[in-house]
This record gives C-alpha cells, sequence and structure tokens, in this order.
C-alpha cells in the first residue's frame, strides 16, 4: 500500500453495514425477516440522557479552539493507515484461520499458536464448542480494536484544534454508544445458533435422500453442512470486524482530509 489510500477491502467492506446484510440475509434464507429487524434494533441507541450529555459534550468542543493557542503538528496520514491495514491484516489472520472453527482454542498463555484441528471422524456436530469460540474471539477483537482506536486517537490529538476536536468527540461517542454495541453484539452468536440449526436441518433433509451423507467424514469437506456453516462464522467474524473498525476508519479519513487540505 503506498501513498494516501486504505487497502481496498478495508475501503470497501467497512463502509458497508456488511453485519446487518449478513444478519438480513440469513433471515430471509430462513422465512423469517419480521423477526430480524436489525436496522430497527440500531436505532434508536440515544435515550433522552444520552442526548443532553451529546449536546452539552458538543458544546464544549466547538469551543476549544478559542480556548488554546496550540497550532498542532501535521499529521502523517500515510502512517496512520499504515497502521490500520497492518491492524486489520493481523485480526483478520487470527480470525479466519486455516483450520475448522471447531477446533478448540488453545490455553489462554498459547494464544499465538494455531488451535489443534478436530478428527473428520467425530461422531457428532454441536454448537456450544462454536459459541464459546466466537465469545473468546469478541472478546480479543474488542481488546484489540480498541486498542488501535485509543492509539489512532492519540496521533490525531496531537494535530491541529479541529483534529483535536475530532478526538473528544469520538470519545464521547465511544463512551455513549459501547454498551449498546457490547449488548448487541452479544447476540450475535444467538443468530450464529439459528444458522447452525438451519445447516443441520438442511443436512438431515439431505441424508434423508441420500444416506451417505450422514458420514461424519463428509460435513466438513466442501459441500459438507459444518463446512458450509464454518464458512459462515467466518463471514460472520469478518463482518463484525468491519463493523467494529468503522469509527478507526473514520478517524483515518478525517487525518486524510487534514493532510490534503496542507499539502
Amino acid at each position: 500500500m503506498t501513498g494516501n489510500s486504505v487497502s481496498p477491502p478495508v475501503r470497501q467492506h467497512v463502509g458497508q453495514a456488511r453485519l446487518i446484510r449478513l444478519l438480513q440475509d440469513w433471515a430471509q434464507a430462513e422465512a423469517e425477516p419480521a423477526r430480524l429487524d436489525v436496522a430497527e434494533r440500531l436505532s434508536g441507541w440515544l435515550g433522552a440522557m444520552d442526548t443532553v450529555t451529546l449536546d452539552g459534550a458538543l458544546q464544549s468542543i466547538e469551543a476549544y479552539p478559542g480556548r488554546t493557542r496550540q497550532a498542532g503538528a501535521p499529521l502523517d496520514a500515510a502512517a496512520l493507515e499504515q497502521r490500520l491495514h497492518r491492524a486489520t491484516l493481523d485480526i483478520t489472520a487470527w480470525l479466519t484461520p486455516s483450520v475448522p472453527a471447531s477446533a478448540a482454542l488453545p490455553p489462554r498463555g498459547q494464544r499465538g499458536q494455531p488451535p489443534a484441528a478436530t478428527t473428520a471422524d467425530e461422531p457428532e456436530a454441536t454448537y456450544p464448542p462454536y459459541y464459546q469460540r466466537y465469545l473468546d474471539l469478541q472478546k480479543r477483537m474488542d481488546q484489540q480494536v480498541g486498542q488501535l482506536r485509543a492509539e489512532i486517537r492519540q496521533a490525531l490529538s496531537r494535530g491541529v484544534p479541529a483534529m483535536r476536536q475530532l478526538v473528544a468527540l469520538d470519545a464521547v461517542m465511544e463512551q455513549l454508544l459501547t454498551p449498546r454495541a457490547q449488548k448487541l453484539l452479544a447476540s450475535v452468536p444467538v443468530f450464529l445458533e439459528r444458522r447452525f440449526a438451519y445447516w443441520r436441518n438442511a443436512h438431515q433433509r439431505q441424508v434423508a435422500q441420500d444416506p451417505s451423507a450422514a458420514e461424519p467424514a463428509r460435513w466438513r469437506a466442501p459441500g459438507g453442512w459444518v463446512h458450509a456453516f464454518e464458512h459462515d462464522m467466518r463471514e460472520m467474524l469478518l463482518a463484525e470486524l468491519h463493523l467494529r473498525l468503522r469509527p478507526v476508519l473514520g478517524l483515518v479519513e478525517a487525518a486524510r482530509n487534514e493532510h490534503k487540505q496542507h499539502t
């Protein structure tokens, strides 16, 4: 990556509400669109007290340039974009390993090692191991994206007053929206469980027509129901990552625009 450009995958996917579209697509596939109005759930996150808090914060932020004489240092927008790009690649690498998602996570002290693959002749596949793995990955994703966001904000805070205003606004929005976001994202594994049931039911219908499909060795091969579910789980994790990165991308985009205005 060179110059003032975020890698196409980052810009393309983070700029879209991919998680929402994925959940809605799954709901339509399951013929239950009325039960999964994700867009409606995403609206109305700010209550009356939150609005008052935000309004007060905005007034204080707007007055900030008049209270400081610091001109601010030039921002290295390209370096911030590179940092975002590297972080996205790093997180994506451990979200989508080359081993089945059903493989057990290693002990906490060995999280840098790839999990061991499961055997192909397992007598059954159940959802709880996937559920626990998803929760663990969510926690790790939350931590690393949060660290990245704080790092980008720190860099912007050394910039011109407008950038410092943006940093203050982002901090307020994070404080107000994080509890709602965590509550919403905590429900994602529940939707994933429905997807697990969807593929298992499809598998059972397939077995009724082709008894050989009941062989566990075929479940994780291309075309198998566990293979299909694990693909969906990886897609869900990536969609959630892209959603979590949107505020960070907004900060980097602001740095890019500020750099263009002064070059």
